[in-house]
């Protein structure tokens, strides 16, 4: 096989394993919505039922229907993201193994031996606090609604709306933020992981940093798009931020959280289509100013 026919190999096997991540973040967040979803269908359906001039006696009786559906959301959704992030985790170590394979013909698991999985575990743990801490919230406010509800500042069908609200905010877009940030980190860690392990086989593999096209993203990541590392070495960042892949739980908060960046397998010896920076789309431009300058200004 050719340079070229390897470079062909090697990016198609890449392109597919960084779909495959994204494919599985959609469908954890579709599972979660779903969840969320039949929680507040079961609270609508209490509220439905109670009258328009209920008292305090409904109170504990429509907490209960809460307690109950929340019940329901709070193992599902923990179930859903700790699968979530063990194929994650998997499609990150193929993220290198398949690309390397279909270039090199190098069968990585044949050679190595497979990656500490503390880090995943770690993760795992962390998502199931989350999602109690969302439950929790998700039912003081809801039953704040119950409460005012029940001393008649607003009818049940109020309380109905701002509970949906409540779902959505408190709930989906913060269930959200845990499926990118820590799917993504699984994803990522467990590639830094294989790649420290594959350079010892394959002379010349490095990372590189790839933006993720979102219209409204960090500055300093596409600053650094294009940038290429060592796999043992940090990407760096403005400010003197180093990290060594997106979404490194050692990085700073704010550097983290909802990121869609990657890093992807690099081999220098082969030429590849976009070396450097990933040109800002039309759409991109149309939509960002800071889009629009940084564009200017590389």
């Amino acid at each position: 096989m050719g340079d070229r026919e390897k470079e062909a190999a090697f990016n198609r096997a890449r392109s597919a394993q960084l779909r495959r991540g994204i494919a599985i973040q959609r469908d954890t967040a579709a599972e979660v919505r779903r969840l969320l979803n039949q929680a507040q269908a079961d609270i609508a359906a209490a509220l439905k039922d109670a009258p328009s001039d209920f008292q305090l006696f409904r109170l504990t009786e429509l907490q209960k229907s809460v307690r109950q559906a929340l019940a329901k959301f709070e193992p599902g959704a923990g179930a859903a993201l700790h699968g979530g992030l063990d194929l994650s985790w998997q499609a990150g170590q193929a993220l290198i193994d398949a690309p390397v394979a279909a270039a090199a013909g190098v069968d990585l698991a044949g050679h190595l031996v497979a990656i500490d999985t503390r880090r995943l575990m770690a993760m795992r743990d962390f998502v199931t606090h989350r999602i109690k801490d969302i439950t929790v919230s998700l039912a003081d406010r809801i039953n704040g609604e119950l409460g005012a509800t029940a001393i008649g500042t607003q009818t049940p069908y109020q309380a109905a709306e701002k509970i949906a609200g409540i779902l959505d905010t408190g709930g989906m877009k913060r269930a959200n933020t845990i499926v990118r940030t820590q799917l993504g980190a699984a994803f990522s860690s467990a590639a830094q992981s294989r790649q420290e392990q594959a350079k010892e086989v394959l002379p010349g593999l490095k990372k590189q940093w790839r933006r993720s096209g979102k219209i409204h993203s960090r500055y300093s990541h596409h600053a650094i798009d294009g940038q290429i590392r060592d796999v043992d070495k940090p990407f760096d960042l403005e400010g003197g931020v180093k990290l060594m892949f997106p979404r490194d739980p050692a990085g700073p908060v704010g550097e983290i959280i909802n990121c869609g960046c990657t890093s992807i397998p690099y081999m220098a010896s082969w030429d590849v289509i976009q070396p450097g920076r990933k040109p800002f789309s039309d759409e991109e431009l149309a939509a960002s100013r800071m889009k629009r300058n940084l564009d200017g200004a590389f």
